[in-house]
């Protein structure tokens, strides 16, 4: 299985992409770096696990992570150089992290995740709403958004790959 999941049928994007994609990427230690790695499978394959650390996204993941069947988010969000950030990872069906491409989640600079509820759905911070829009969305969105926004996005907020996922 390819874990670099994309979907975009244009060749113009394939330098943007291999660049989005983690290679040829800088050693300097940046914001994203400071972040709770994405577990290699999703947290809540088997059953749900409250109080793991990561809860489920309900968001429109079809839009913003096109080809993911599940996300998630890190809690407690991280103080960084941006505020205080989070961790988003997403999942294929067959339940791997998708390590690259328009279905494979994004780190946040704010954190929107206050938590889980019992159920492991994540619980929305509102007062970080703005600045998620302003420091996240809105910039995936002059990117390209749905098509292949994904590309340029990425330099930014590139994909967490795990600790050694495949």
């Amino acid at each position: 299985m390819n874990r670099y999941l994309y979907l975009s049928g244009s060749m113009s994007v394939f330098v943007l992409m291999t660049l989005a994609c983690g290679r040829n990427r800088s050693n300097a230690i940046t914001w994203h770096q400071k972040l709770t790695p994405c577990p290699c499978e999703n947290p809540d394959w088997d059953s749900v696990r409250v109080g793991d650390g990561w809860a489920r996204d309900l968001g429109n993941i079809a839009k913003y992570h096109a080809g993911s069947t599940a996300c998630f988010r890190s809690y407690p969000s991280v103080s960084t150089s941006e505020g205080r950030s989070g961790q988003q990872c997403c999942y294929d069906a067959q339940g791997k992290l998708i390590l690259c491409g328009s279905g494979a989640g994004t780190p946040d600079m704010i954190s929107t995740c206050n938590g889980e509820d019992g159920r492991g759905i994540m619980r929305t911070k509102y007062s970080a709403l703005f600045g998620h829009w302003r420091k996240d969305v809105r910039p995936w969105e002059a990117a390209g958004g749905r098509d292949s926004g994904w590309v340029k996005y990425n330099l930014i907020h590139p994909p967490n790959t795990g600790d050694g996922c495949r």
